[in-house]
């Protein structure tokens, strides 16, 4: 087992109009598989923007708000607003913050884990999954992994996770800035191969089970722990403050 100090705090977050309890295969399957390899995990599912028995005209005005005001006035976001007080309460505790955000939650997890600096905790590890692309502070990047699913069979991308973008201006070593698609984005981003779309992702049954077994969730999760177990041990090798 790992030692007391190794509590994890996982959090998922649902986007616009989210069905309740769209994220608890992930939370809960998530949950189990960190368990089996020795760590304690106290996990929660969050819907920033309400769930699909909200109006969904204010969820989406509120989603494009905070897209478009990602690190300007974070603590009055609606995302922000609905769901702080849960995770300022886990970096509190003690305890290593892990967001999965999916759809429109995943810019809620960065609009977070930059809260959670400015206010001195340690950055949370943050996931996310078929988000729209949003900027990421040069400090979090190293803790933020960007997945978007594709058709297995068909090439498709996941058309969420193509709005919004990294852009910017950077300056290279002469004095004339330039524009870089990927000026902001998170340090690590991968493409997953899926039996489906956008609303697919956490599918363990049929028909998003391919010929060999393998689910959609399978999928998403395998490369969530790649990325997160070595962080992880980094983290908890180091010991508590």
């Amino acid at each position: 087992m790992k030692p007391a100090h190794a509590t994890i705090a996982l959090f998922t977050l649902a986007g616009v109009a989210t069905a309740p309890g769209f994220m608890d295969s992930c939370r809960d399957e998530l949950a189990l598989r960190l368990r089996a390899r020795g760590y304690a995990v106290e996990a929660d599912s969050l819907y920033p923007y309400g769930d699909w028995h909200r109006r969904i005209y204010p969820q989406l005005l509120e989603i494009a708000r905070d897209l478009l005001d990602i690190h300007e006035r974070l603590w009055n976001a609606a995302g922000m607003r609905a769901v702080k007080q849960r995770l300022l309460h886990a970096a509190e505790e003690g305890r290593t913050v892990v967001l999965v955000g999916h759809s429109g939650g995943g810019v809620t997890a960065v609009q977070a884990a930059s809260q959670f600096v400015k206010a001195g905790y340690p950055a949370p590890h943050v996931v996310q999954i078929g988000s729209p692309r949003c900027p990421v502070r040069p400090e979090l990047k190293p803790n933020t992994l960007f997945l978007s699913g594709y058709e297995k069979y068909g090439g498709r991308k996941d058309p969420i996770a193509m709005l919004g973008r990294w852009g910017g201006w950077v300056r290279g070593e002469g004095t004339v800035p330039f524009w870089r698609k990927d000026a902001h984005a998170p340090a690590a981003v991968a493409a997953l191969p899926l039996i489906g779309g956008h609303p697919d992702y956490f599918r363990a049954y049929a028909p998003y089970i391919d010929e060999e077994g393998v689910s959609n969730l399978d999928v998403t999760l395998g490369a969530v722990l790649a990325w997160l177990e070595p962080r992880l041990r980094n983290c908890f090798d180091a010991g508590p403050d």
